[in-house]
């Protein structure tokens, strides 16, 4: 009995050594025959969104790799692509009795053809906002909306949403703020507000600017400084005259006042006094 034990424990010692040494012996991994041969398709070069946001495209190449590396069969297939579908604002400022349209498509979606997407117009009335519980529907399903011409009841801001027709997935909007002046408000030309100077050195000539003269005021600014000056001009000549008038009637006032005094003390005087 005690012999079997003995022969027991020298059989797990001699065991336990053994065990670390097949299980940390490297084995080669074998990789099946068919797996050697096959070819996968990978994309080796892809150019950025057409578009920061909305709907664009961007060009990808496609090439079959083997197991020696090798690229075959590259073929560049052009795909849409979906940045950020919200584009912020752009804001415009125009004249009462302009003409004036509002897109919210660029040109390489519309090549796709305006027929593939649905299009929802809202309105926030006289103010600029991107608040979206002050919109109220607009009436537009197109691409565009046209003011032929602008009025000032048009002033507000307008929000796009473009939709795939195909799954109604949104993939665009966009805000405009628009501005519609009277157009003896203000004058939007920069150009006409440029001295001769500043106009040839905008066209890239090179022109000393040091000694360039004031730009030429405009016909309501001369009206404007002829106004003022008539009206300072009658008020100091109507403060003058007053002045006059006043200083006339109180001298008249206060004379009177010093006769009927000295006709008053000459009566006292001459007058006999009667016995108390």
């Amino acid at each position: 009995m005690k012999t079997l034990a003995e022969s027991f424990i020298l059989g797990s010692l001699v065991l336990a050594a053994y065990l670390p040494l097949t299980v940390t012996s490297p084995k080669t991994l074998a990789i099946p025959k068919k797996l050697q041969e096959a070819v996968g398709k990978v994309i080796v070069n892809a150019t950025t969104c057409t578009v920061t946001c909305g709907l664009g495209f961007k060009e990808e190449t496609v090439c079959e790799v083997g197991p020696d590396g090798v690229r075959r069969k590259c073929k560049s297939q052009r795909l849409e692509c979906l940045t950020n579908w919200i584009c912020g604002m752009l804001h415009f400022t125009v004249l009462v009795g302009e003409e004036f349209e509002l897109s919210c498509l660029s040109s390489d979606i519309l090549e796709i053809g305006k027929e593939a997407f649905h299009f929802t117009w809202r309105l926030a009335r006289g103010i600029i906002s991107t608040n979206d519980e002050v919109f109220r529907p607009f009436r537009a399903s197109s691409h565009l909306v046209r003011f032929r011409p602008a009025q000032e009841y048009d002033s507000g801001t307008y929000r796009c949403d473009v939709q795939l027709l195909r799954n109604l997935r949104l993939v665009k909007r966009l805000y405009f703020g628009l501005r519609v002046l009277p157009p003896k408000l203000v004058n939007l030309s920069f150009h006409q507000s440029l001295t001769e100077e500043q106009k040839l050195a905008d066209e890239g000539l090179e022109v000393n600017l040091d000694n360039y003269s004031k730009p030429p005021r405009p016909k309501w600014q001369k009206k404007v400084a002829s106004a003022l000056g008539v009206g300072i001009a009658g008020g100091v000549i109507g403060g003058v005259l007053v002045s006059i008038v006043l200083c006339k009637v109180l001298r008249e006032t206060y004379t009177g006042d010093s006769l009927k005094s000295l006709q008053a003390l000459l009566l006292r005087d001459w007058l006999p006094k009667t016995p108390g």
